[in-house]
């Protein structure tokens, strides 16, 4: 289920360190044990490139994010191996729209418990940000920003044509090749869903400026950890009501097309969805163990 997380900011580092974890877990990657243990390092580095850490600041988060992840591996991985093997159970027979919605659902809430978390841990280094920090943060995220506007300027057919493309690829890597005309079917069926991009890209501008404006603050103030999971997770803000409907609308279509596509899907790709998924709860669960 690595398309949820694909549809996520991946640039803030605040909510990272759960979405390095979440999707080393799921990357069905050979060294993902290795991955995993070696997430806080790499996520570390990523806040550092962020910010311009400097050797103080490092060593400190460091020092957090091993607690974070003691605690993601304690708490979070069990969670993840249930609802991957409940979902490799509702897969056997083909993909509803409601089994999958529900995975949506988890995922989803799997990630808002772990960026509280990641707040209540990491949350405080904001005050010791310099606004020379503060303006790097500005010009990552600027950098980082970039295939975004790509993505705006192209004309609404370019768009579409990027969108099933990317979403076919995703649905292979699943079901395996779909054959000639069966992809035909499925890319005119991809190209029916609603773009999300542009009201996502739109949200996640507007997040980051209320992010960088928090940051700002904290570092004249002091951190308000309830301001920071206002801005990042809380569905009140005047961007999030903006962005929820789009996105609702949007994962409801999606999982209308998984359901038809699944039905179009034959034994064998249906059986290779439950067997990712199974190869997935059992690499969860041996991550637990360390």
């Amino acid at each position: 289920m690595r398309q949820f997380f694909d549809s996520i900011d991946l640039k803030i580092p605040l909510h990272i360190a759960l979405l390095s974890a979440a999707l080393t877990t799921l990357s069905g990657c050979g060294l993902t044990g290795l991955a995993y243990d070696h997430a806080p390092t790499l996520v570390a580095g990523r806040f550092d490139d962020a910010f311009d850490l400097d050797a103080s600041q490092n060593l400190e988060l460091d020092n957090r994010l091993q607690q974070y992840f003691v605690w993601h591996r304690e708490h979070e991985l069990s969670r993840y191996q249930e609802a991957l093997e409940r979902a490799a159970l509702d897969s056997a027979d083909g993909i509803s729209a409601e089994e999958f919605l529900r995975l949506n659902g988890e995922i989803r809430s799997a990630w808002r418990r772990a960026v509280a978390k990641a707040i209540d841990s990491l949350g405080d280094l904001a005050a010791t940000l310099t606004p020379e920090q503060i303006a790097q943060f500005r010009r990552y995220h600027e950098e980082q920003s970039q295939k975004y506007r790509e993505y705006l300027a192209k004309s609404p057919q370019q768009r579409e044509i990027y969108r099933v493309d990317r979403d076919l690829a995703r649905l292979e890597k699943w079901f395996g090749s779909f054959g000639f005309l069966l992809e035909d079917r499925v890319r005119a069926r991809l190209a029916q869903l609603p773009d999300l991009y542009e009201p996502w890209i739109r949200y996640r501008e507007a997040r980051q400026q209320a992010l960088v404006a928090a940051l700002s603050d904290a570092t004249q103030n002091g951190i308000d950890t309830a301001r920071l999971k206002t801005v990042m997770l809380y569905p009140d803000t005047v961007y999030a009501r903006v962005y929820e409907p789009a996105r609702s609308a949007y994962w409801r279509a999606y999982a209308e097309a998984i359901e038809e596509i699944s039905g179009w899907a034959d034994e064998s790709q249906r059986q290779r969805v439950v067997s990712k998924l199974q190869d997935y709860a059992r690499t969860v669960k041996d991550l637990k163990q360390g």
